[in-house]
């Protein structure tokens, strides 16, 4: 006779998000797998999303989502969250009554481990950050307020042994992408084609002076496109102006599936101060995509000799001489095949693998199964 296996409950309780970040990247990616699985884990995930969101293609394959929505002025939730929001997790979860929860926000964390002990239930709180801790540090009160942590690198997990957490209780699960794979072929004739996609950020976490610096030095034929969110970009259209590269660089805007609009490129470039994982690195490997980024944590755990190159953090010079490589020798560039192969565990499957994994051992800690 068959052990029936009950199914556990467990929930994802997300602040605002505006739709558009790598955390609702992550989430969308996580359950487009989940729902495409042959193999369904013996668990459900209900999103509750607090505070609601500009966008919301990000929770459409969640399909279990209850929304709660404030306000889009950042003051009006703020005020929320200190006086509402310990009441209504506190609805919530005596209702539910889950078996787990997991949570992007620390304050959000902190509440449920609190109410979880109040209410004297088994369910397991886990920590899902998704920064640095070096760059967005979590109050030690917030970050020991849960009882197991997924990360999502190799050093945001040094990170939290570093800050006193347990290694017995971080998983490290990295983060998903979806490609179709699709390999961006390189350009034969013309231009060397060099790209750029993420927020146009000149002198912020995106740091863009690196690159157009950089440009201001690279001799023979190439070009850049600049994809993302120009919100902040006077300043670095106004920047690519100062340092004559208007016929050289072109701003492309927002597009919501970038890798079905680019058709060539020689390699993508990511010069950011700090990232926690940087998944464009990750979707352009995917594509065969050979990939120039700053030497920071998270980056460094991606880009190796077989798909890219570093550089020195805020060394333009040296940026400049690994885009001159590109340009100089393409025919000494890893081949596509063997890029995409360095991705291949962020893969969806492979990734809600390494989920499902963390859960279940997570949730036989609860009932007591060594």
């Amino acid at each position: 006779m068959e052990e029936f296996i009950a199914m556990k409950n467990g929930l994802l309780l997300v602040p605002f998000m505006t739709g558009k970040g790598g955390t609702e990247t992550v989430i969308k990616n996580l359950f487009t797998a989940y729902h495409h699985s042959t193999v369904q884990p013996d668990y459900r995930l209900r999103v509750y999303s607090i505070g609601g969101s500009n966008d919301y293609a990000w929770a459409r394959p969640a399909k279990e989502v209850t929304i709660k929505h404030i306000s889009r002025r950042r003051m009006v939730r703020t005020l929320y969250y200190l006086t509402c929001l310990p009441g209504y997790l506190f609805r919530i979860i005596n209702r539910e009554r889950p078996d787990f929860i997991i949570s992007t926000n620390p304050v959000m964390w902190f509440l449920a481990y609190r109410i979880v002990h109040l209410l004297k239930l088994k369910t397991k709180v886990i920590a899902w950050y998704h920064y640095s801790l070096k760059r967005k540090p979590v109050r030690p009160l917030f970050l020991h307020a849960a009882d197991d942590y997924l990360a999502i690198s190799d050093a945001i997990s040094t990170e939290l042994v570093r800050a006193g957490i347990s290694l017995d209780h971080i998983f490290t699960i990295y983060n998903p992408i979806t490609t179709d794979q699709t390999v961006v072929q390189r350009p034969l004739a013309g231009p060397t084609r060099f790209i750029y996609l993420g927020r146009l950020d000149l002198d912020g976490q995106k740091n863009l002076r690196d690159l157009i610096s950089a440009c201001r030095l690279l001799r023979g034929k190439w070009r850049l496109d600049l994809y993302g969110d120009e919100t902040k970009a006077q300043a670095v259209k106004e920047f690519v102006r100062e340092q004559q590269l208007e016929s050289r660089i072109s701003f492309r805007g927002f597009v919501a599936n970038p890798w079905q609009q680019i058709k060539q490129a020689s390699a993508l470039v990511l010069c950011s101060n700090f990232e926690g994982y940087p998944m464009v690195l990750a979707e352009a490997m995917s594509h065969g995509v050979f990939c120039i980024a700053s030497n920071i944590d998270g980056s460094n755990e991606l880009v190796t000799p077989s798909n890219g190159s570093l550089y020195q953090l805020h060394d333009y010079q040296d940026l400049a001489t690994k885009m001159q490589a590109v340009i100089d020798a393409p025919q000494a560039l890893p081949s596509a095949a063997q890029i995409q192969e360095t991705v291949e565990k962020l893969l969806p499957q492979e990734y809600l693998h390494r989920f499902n994994q963390a859960i279940a051992s997570i949730l036989k800690e609860k009932d007591g199964v060594k």
